[in-house]
């Protein structure tokens, strides 16, 4: 029996590869873990920002992580990259843990909070002097992640006539010095105008895609990273509270009619008691939204006019991320 373990273009790992009597060759599949957490807790003095979290994510991953501002979000990542040290549990990385944790690291890019750049340097400086930092010996590695991140043109430019969201990109383009398996980006997209967005999010497809690059990244603009993630986890007050795939968010909830008016509240009471709809939710921008498979929108299109009730809008919603994670950390009211 020959054991092999190696890269396979979706990320996945054969292992116990074997020749049956018959000559067919059979072996266990099985996607490579590349992150763990196991009971993951962080205290400081009295206060508990992390909190028994169990949490995975495989190769191929593009895992958005979601929570409130204080949620604990970077705390785990500072802790992925080795600057804050668990009061208790573990974690791993490909498999590795403890004193291994360290030579792990190795594969992994980091951009945690603000990108550390010098401004009064050119990019190509920058990434000169991290790639020291880092071991990098290969000069056309710099060449090579300007091109990812589409800074080339500008490389000779000094960082202060940077634009936000070119900062931002240089700050991938140093995390992606080490030719790294796994990308941990905290906020990366927060901040960034319309097209920077576009632009970030075309360089983190590129990177899962074409490079085979798993990516734990936060974000607090929900509907982008809806477009982005193959998979989610919730944190809310230092729990991980649920973790749910793309496909799985799809499934998750009807679709929704949703309706603006003046009177929410209101107009929710008449839905309520002249319609029998039981299922009426007022969600905090103050939309009304009612299950489509309770009434029938024409109908209810009827009502309104009848009862000269004025609406400001009215649509129907697919499931959504942000939907989603209010329901599921009480955010709305029925």
């Amino acid at each position: 029996m020959n054991n092999l373990n190696f890269n396979h273009s979706s990320n996945l790992l054969i292992d116990s590869c074997y020749s049956t009597s018959n000559g067919e060759v059979r072996g266990v599949f099985f996607v490579q873990t590349i992150f763990e957490a196991k009971g993951l807790t962080q205290r400081y003095g009295s206060s508990l920002v992390l909190q028994d979290i169990q949490m995975s994510i495989q190769a191929g991953d593009i895992y958005g992580f979601i929570g409130e501002n204080g949620a604990g979000k970077t705390t785990l990542m500072r802790i992925i990259a080795g600057l804050v040290f668990p009061t208790r549990g573990e974690i791993s990385l490909f498999g590795k843990s403890g004193k291994e944790l360290r030579s792990a690291r190795r594969s992994v890019g980091f951009l945690i909070e603000v990108p550390a750049l010098y401004p009064h340097m050119t990019a190509q400086q920058n990434l000169t002097f991290y790639s020291r930092v880092f071991g990098v010996d290969d000069a056309s590695r710099i060449v090579e992640v300007l091109e990812i991140v589409s800074l080339r043109e500008v490389g000779d430019k000094r960082v202060s006539e940077y634009s936000f969201g070119m900062r931002q990109r240089l700050g991938i383009a140093i995390a992606l010095l080490n030719n790294p398996k796994f990308l941990v980006l905290d906020e990366p997209i927060n901040g960034l105008d319309p097209s920077g967005i576009v632009e970030m999010r075309k360089i983190l497809e590129y990177l899962a895609k074409e490079k085979g690059v798993t990516i734990l990244i936060s974000s607090h603009i929900l509907s982008e990273l809806q477009l982005l993630a193959t998979k989610f986890g919730f944190i809310h007050k230092g729990r991980l509270v649920k973790e749910i795939s793309s496909e799985e968010l799809l499934k998750s909830a009807a679709s929704q009619i949703c309706v603006r008016t003046p009177k929410p509240v209101e107009v929710m009471h008449i839905l309520k008691e002249k319609l029998n709809i039981a299922t009426v939710a007022l969600m905090n921008n103050g939309e009304i939204q009612i299950p489509k498979d309770s009434m029938e929108l024409e109908k209810l299109m009827t009502f309104f006019l009848q009862q000269g009730i004025p609406i400001e809008g009215l649509h129907l919603s697919a499931p959504n991320l942000e939907s989603y994670y209010m329901d599921l950390i009480g955010g709305r009211v029925s």
